[in-house]
């Protein structure tokens, strides 16, 4: 994506991640024309600034830089409609300023709804690479954290089996899934 040249890029940073901010937005109870404004510039300042951003090897690291282009956004947006002297931005007024708070309750959610919404859509992308069975035992057992024999009892599978269906993504796929952030 810093290439911007390089449109398949865009177009799936644009498909995983304008749904989730835009329905983040939502849920904070910014209405839709709002949301929509501040997701274009939002997206506009990401298209500018992602060349320059520089990763620092921290889980999280794109994430908060998103979440401070996002208040940064938001705030820039409020200014706008009190200079149009448009009512009713207290909630993006509160909006802003939770999200610049790195230890509010609002950007632990933010984070935790990122990794989760993200983890979700680039899983989902490997999914047809699995038999149906072994895509279930994953993501039993990894994404909602059950435990292999329960798991394998509930797929009658054999304990300790060498092709068991967890076993099965663990060898297809050697490199661990790197967290997005």
């Amino acid at each position: 994506m810093r290439d911007h040249a390089n449109g398949d890029a865009w177009a799936r940073f644009h498909a995983i991640y304008s749904p989730y901010l835009f329905g983040w937005l939502l849920r904070q109870a910014v209405p839709a024309h709002d949301a929509e404004d501040v997701l274009q510039d939002v997206l506009r300042v990401v298209a500018l600034e992602l060349p320059a951003f520089t990763h620092n090897n921290r889980p999280g690291a794109f994430r908060c830089w998103l979440r401070t282009i996002l208040a940064h956004r938001i705030r820039d947006y409020r200014r706008q409609q009190r200079t149009r002297r448009e009512a009713g931005g207290e909630v993006l007024d509160r909006l802003a300023d939770q999200l610049a708070d790195e230890r509010s309750d609002l950007t632990h959610a933010w984070g935790r709804e990122h990794d989760q919404y993200v983890a979700r859509r680039m899983l989902g992308g490997i999914e047809g690479d699995f038999q149906p069975q072994t895509w279930r035992a994953f993501w039993l057992t990894v994404v909602d954290g059950r435990e292999p024999d329960d798991v394998a009892g509930e797929l009658d599978r054999g304990r300790g089996r060498r092709d068991s269906p967890a076993e099965s993504c663990t060898v297809s796929y050697k490199s661990p899934i790197r967290h997005p952030g």
